[in-house]
């Protein structure tokens, strides 16, 4: 095992429960600001596996990867109304703000910047749910917001959390036409919604916990998944990990929206889902977003290729905690009948909450001719091909 401590000023509550330990971060996130008091978060590492402290950001929580441009799209600035945006450059890391929406609250979206191009969408078209308003924006490479559609899901049930984190994923294996999944944890329903904006069907998520007590479910994190034996019992389904400290999740039948509660393969509650898998064959390390107000962090793992048994197109969970959290490496193993869990790394540091991660390249590479060449074909890249479009509202 390898650990390092970075210092960090900050001035962060200590957290009770998670929700309200990240509520409570973004009104610290001002005095973080301050600089009042050191803060120290440690990275521990196995199987070889290298943290870099690669960046820090003023409130970074949610993000993808532009695998033309080779940029993240991140939501930063966390805690403003309408919810901001911004680009890093991974060669720079410069942060260029991107846009803005006209969501109503502040609460995170896992959003998804589009591999490829999709109805009418160019390549590196970022997709964003919008927290309480049921609507998802479509954002174009230049930053142009326009809405794809309106009508989900977006009531919020005080009584089931306090909050209302929305989701959006794209089906990048075809196991439901290519479709959209948009999750709103408020009222626990998750929707597939199909090219033209419609909703195919929408499922109530719920389970029994513990004491015998029917409970709605509260998705946050997703992931649509193909066929590969690697995934085992997932494979062919709609993967969701909920807003809560439980081990326990759900998978979605793609087609019908027939949904099981299932245990976690992990030690805890999957905060983000990503796919062991380089779109140019550029070496890779995996992203972690740490939010901590004004000192969030992105953090760089890299020799990944150590990690014993680790295989193309692996799946890898992120586990968020009060204080920071886990990323695993997950695999079915057919000589037991079950999945094996590697912990990859764990952070532990006060005030932070592992958010998401995501795979890109170590470094920046030349713009991949096949990418290049497949948006420029479809209608010139970075820009959206004539189609019926709503305005943003």
């Amino acid at each position: 095992m390898a650990t390092c401590s970075l210092r960090h000023r900050a001035l962060c509550p200590q957290q009770v429960i998670r929700t309200a330990g990240r509520l409570l971060a973004i009104a610290a996130g001002v005095l973080c600001m301050a600089g009042l008091v050191r803060a120290q978060v440690t990275v521990s590492t196995n199987f070889g596996v290298t943290a870099t402290d690669w960046t820090t950001t003023n409130g970074n929580r949610k993000m993808d990867f532009d695998w033309v441009r080779n940029r993240f799209v991140i939501q930063y600035l966390y805690g403003s109304i309408p919810p901001q945006y911004a680009t890093i450059d991974l060669a720079t890391k410069t942060l260029t703000h991107f846009a803005q929406t006209t969501g109503p609250t502040f609460y995170e979206t896992l959003l998804t910047v589009l591999p490829t191009n999709w109805n009418g969408y160019s390549q590196g078209t970022t997709l964003v749910p919008s927290g309480g308003s049921g609507k998802i924006f479509a954002i174009s490479p230049t930053g142009t917001v326009s809405t794809f559609t309106s009508g989900l899901p977006n009531t919020h049930n005080m009584l089931a959390t306090p909050t209302n984190y929305t989701t959006v994923r794209w089906d990048e294996f075809g196991v439901a036409n290519n479709d959209l999944f948009y999750a709103n944890e408020g009222s626990g329903e998750v929707c597939r919604v199909d090219s033209a904006g419609n909703i195919v069907w929408t499922t109530a998520l719920s389970y029994t916990d513990g004491y015998g007590n029917r409970k709605q479910g509260l998705p946050e994190a997703l992931i649509v998944l193909g066929s590969n034996p690697r995934w085992g019992t997932f494979q062919n389904k709609v993967l969701v990990g909920q807003n809560l400290l439980t081990s326990t999740m759900f998978t979605i039948d793609p087609t019908t929206g027939a949904f099981q509660a299932v245990t976690s393969p992990i030690n805890g509650a999957p905060g983000s889902f990503r796919i062991f898998h380089s779109r140019t064959g550029a070496p890779l390390a995996l992203y972690v977003s740490l939010y901590n107000g004004g000192n969030s962090k992105i953090f760089q793992l890299t020799n990944l290729n150590n990690i014993p048994n680790l295989q193309p197109n692996d799946l890898f969970i992120a586990r968020e905690a009060n204080g920071g959290g886990e990323v695993y490496h997950v695999y079915w193993d057919n000589t037991v009948n079950n999945f094996v869990s590697q912990q990859i790394a764990s952070f532990s540091g006060p005030g932070y909450f592992l958010e998401d991660m995501v795979f890109a390249p170590q470094s920046a590479v030349p713009e991949p001719s096949s990418l290049l060449l497949f948006s420029v074909g479809a209608g010139g890249l970075g820009m959206f091909l004539k189609r019926s479009r709503k305005e943003q509202g």
